[in-house]
């Protein structure tokens, strides 16, 4: 990281720690706005400008635009509320069992809560209760934005709300998470250590799509702040039947380096200088979900990149027929009439290609062009990943 970046991450960490934080005369703030910006994290960088000496803040335009992002932020809260509170009361009237996970919860968590911004609301509600989920929904003139066999996505005003079930989890582990939550009512309240357990396969996940920001780092940070106990040896015991060892002792080592997160850390990421700049660079310049760095042609060159590392002529050609042939389990959840009629599977396989050639050919021909014009930067992406065991 450059001074900006490793500054950036100071007042991050100052904010975490509930510290003032430090101040330096050389700060490109522009940068730190445009990095605070790409990682939704406006609203804590400029709570931690407001702390420091009026000499050391930046200038009065970039100042106005830190606290229009606030302000923003704000708002945003005040909406999200509006809509969990619409949600629940939809939810608990017709008897669903629901869970609510990461930034809903999580923002609690936060120094200051309002500050935690999310993309999305995150519901979990048993698959047998989706179809029925999607009709109390529609009654309101809800207007659905995505739909497949075990998920479906709304917005209800300003914000988006999605609702998984327990078969559209990041891990198989998870299908059963109704068993490991206490029950409310019809709220599932879900203990820190399965939260930490869910983040770290959710991190995972963008990691094997695009990427993964800061702030999903800073809800380890704030998760494991939050418990009373965390017993660390028994909590890699579950990490390793889950297959996640070997990350979560990267995240939690990268955690306690950046943030000085109480925790057991077992990579010294100062003698680990290479293996710390590839995990910092990529997150600090992916942006919130890897969509600053990464498409979705980076996203097949990754599956194609093979055993050797390297990105050639075959890699591309294996990144090419991933597209074209994506797995059975996608197709399955892609299409709601195979639920009824499974034999239809290859007729699916069809029906894709064909919105992939005639209906989205604009995105088809960028992802082909992506994966044509993919350089070194994805086989250091894919060793990346080796490192981090995943």
């Amino acid at each position: 990281m450059n001074s900006n970046e490793e500054y950036f991450v100071s007042l991050i960490s100052s904010h975490l720690n509930n510290m003032p934080p430090e101040t330096h005369s050389d700060i490109d703030w522009e940068e730190i706005y445009r990095l605070s910006n790409i990682h939704n994290v406006c609203a804590i960088v400029t709570n931690q400008i407001m702390l420091m000496a009026k000499d050391k803040q930046p200038e009065k335009d970039i100042i106005t635009k830190f606290r229009q992002q606030l302000g923003y932020t704000l708002i945003d809260y005040d909406d999200k509320n509006e809509a969990l509170e619409f949600l629940r009361d939809k939810l608990t009237a017709a008897r669903l069992d629901f869970l609510l996970v990461k930034g809903a919860v999580l923002r609690d968590y936060y120094p200051v809560k309002e500050y935690r911004t999310s993309g999305d609301i995150d519901v979990i509600i048993n698959y047998r209760d989706i179809d029925r989920c999607r009709e109390i929904l529609c009654t309101e003139n809800i207007k659905i934005t995505d739909t497949r066999n075990n998920y479906f996505a709304f917005k209800y005003k300003s914000q988006n709300i999605e609702i998984h079930t327990n078969l559209d989890m990041d891990h198989p582990y998870f299908e059963n998470i109704f068993d490991t939550c206490k029950k409310d009512g019809c709220e599932y309240k879900i203990s820190d250590e399965v939260h930490l357990l869910y983040v770290l396969c959710h991190i995972v996940k963008h990691f094997n799509l695009f990427g993964a920001g800061i702030k999903m780092f800073m809800d380890v940070d704030v998760l494991i702040r939050h418990m009373k106990s965390f017993h660390y040896d028994d909590f890699l015991i579950k990490c390793r039947e889950l297959n996640i060892e070997t990350f979560a002792k990267s995240c939690f080592s990268l955690c306690n380096f950046w943030f000085n997160t109480p925790i057991k850390t077992e990579i010294d990421f100062n003698n680990n200088v290479d293996f710390r700049k590839l995990f910092e660079d990529e997150i600090i310049n992916s942006g919130s979900f890897g969509f600053n760095k990464r498409d979705l042609g980076n996203y097949y060159i990754n599956k194609g990149i093979g055993k050797s590392g390297k990105n050639n002529i075959f890699s591309k050609i294996r990144a090419f027929f991933a597209m074209l042939f994506p797995s059975k389990s996608y197709i399955q959840n892609k299409f709601k009439y195979l639920e009824k009629y499974p034999f239809l599977l290859p007729f699916a396989w069809f029906h894709r290609l064909f919105l992939a050639v005639f209906v989205r050919t604009k995105h088809s021909k960028g992802t082909i062009k992506s994966i044509m014009n993919s350089s070194d930067e994805s086989e250091q992406y894919k060793k990346l990943l080796n490192e981090l065991g995943i």
